[in-house]
């Protein structure tokens, strides 16, 4: 009969083995893992040993930008956790220019050019893991007007990978739809009329509808993908590219004594399993208090903005609004312009943080949700063009052996071809 090593289970404090136990806490929520630390020293030291870091979930640790990272948790001049400039990639024979397209849950999709058979690489930064993908183009997309590409994982429900292509064509209200499976190893394609998919077509009279192109303007929650349209709206559709609802963005929470206050969403993202939507409202002369929203607070002039900050109840598919800040709290100025003064580029997955780049700046700050406290952190160097989150993941995004095996058979080059051709090219 084996039994539990007693210097291993009193390092825990419990009676087990410390395999089992991290099995178990591999499963816990990041939020609740970290509380765990509060246990015992033994859980403490279980859980920061970089033996078993690697199989426990992980948070946000910063942000890549422009071939940089910040990390708004470390000190200045800590360094990256990995690699920012992807030199891994970059070395693969046909490989010219890259460029980060996408995130989703520790993975990361590019485009790059020359890209004649293979159209995107799908890579996960921890490990240096990374897969093909071909192009999802038909003769048919030459007529298109724009495209969007959007990455799909999710490594608690599988370990295969998903991409979702949305192109819109001349036809307003019309779109091809490519998605594109690791599991499968083959793009399927079909065509949506947004209008008539969602039962709304009075929805569109009298505009027309495209895919937002801004920062932030994206989600994947909950098994659903969400992205912005024109028109205040948001598109929910399932990782096969179906459409399932046009949901109205949230409504004024600032008021205007002359009625002629603004508001546009300008940021959707996903935290603690739940949808958020973020308002920027202008032209408001009577702004929610920080303490409470049933309590505003009057100015004489009428140019005020502020953010408020939503969150989606699938019970009752409603928004339901958390809190609002006025400009003046978070920028000192009452009124700070979206795209121009700052762009609002992420949210912390695991906890109530907001972080914002103010252009003019440079400057990355936070906001915290629960404190109401605002937080500078590094001043970049350039202008970014993009922010990406990066989330470690040490799992295996997918079994590269059987997605090449699959590309194989339809004649498409993998990646073992690629690396086969830049050990030959380097002879």
């Amino acid at each position: 009969m084996d039994y539990p090593d007693p210097k291993r289970s009193a390092a825990t404090g419990l009676p087990l083995p410390e395999d089992p136990l991290v099995e178990v806490l591999s499963r816990v929520p990041v939020k609740d893992l970290h509380r765990s630390k509060c246990v015992s020293k033994g859980w403490r030291g279980l859980i920061a040993d970089p033996l078993h870091r690697r199989k426990l979930p992980q948070t946000l640790q910063g942000f890549f930008h422009a071939g940089d990272f910040i990390n708004p948790f470390g000190g200045s001049g800590s360094p990256p956790p990995v690699d920012p400039s992807f030199r891994f990639l970059k070395k693969l024979p046909g490989i010219g220019k890259i460029w980060l397209r996408g995130f989703c849950n520790g993975l990361l999709l590019f485009r790059h050019t020359p890209s004649r058979t293979i159209s995107y690489i799908v890579c996960n930064p921890s490990t240096e893991q990374w897969a093909a993908v071909p192009s999802e183009h038909t003769p048919a997309d030459k007529h298109n007007r724009t495209s969007r590409t959007y990455l799909v994982f999710d490594p608690a429900v599988s370990s295969h990978f998903q991409l979702v292509t949305f192109c819109e064509k001349q036809d307003w209200n019309l779109a091809t739809v490519h998605t594109y499976s690791s599991k499968t190893g083959v793009w399927r394609h079909s065509q949506i009329d947004w209008a008539e998919e969602v039962k709304q077509p009075d929805l569109w009279r009298g505009w027309n509808p495209y895919i937002s192109d801004r920062v932030g303007a994206s989600a994947f929650c909950n098994g659903r993908l969400y992205f912005m349209l024109n028109g205040c709206q948001i598109a929910e559709v399932d990782v096969e590219g179906k459409t399932r609802g046009i949901i109205p963005s949230p409504s004024l929470v600032g008021r205007h004594s002359a009625g002629t206050a603004e508001c546009n969403p300008i940021f959707i993202g996903q935290s603690q399993g739940h949808l958020y939507c973020i308002n920027e409202e202008s032209w408001v002369d009577k702004v929610p208090s920080e303490l409470s929203t049933d309590d505003y607070r009057s100015y004489f002039d009428y140019d005020h903005g502020l953010l408020s900050f939503w969150v989606r109840d699938y019970d009752t598919q409603k928004w339901v609004l958390k809190l609002s800040v006025s400009h003046m709290h978070l920028f000192g100025r009452s009124r700070y312009i979206v795209r121009r003064d700052y762009e609002v580029v992420g949210i912390h997955p695991d906890s109530n943080f907001l972080f914002i780049y103010l252009c003019s700046k440079r400057k990355l700050i936070s906001y915290s949700l629960d404190s109401k406290e605002v937080c500078a952190h590094d001043t970049l160097e350039q202008d970014p063009l993009w922010f990406t989150p990066y989330v470690p993941c040490f799992l295996d995004f997918l079994s590269v052996a059987e997605h090449d095996d699959k590309l194989k058979v339809r004649g498409k080059p993998s990646a073992k071809d690629v690396a086969g051709a830049a050990d030959h090219s380097g002879q």
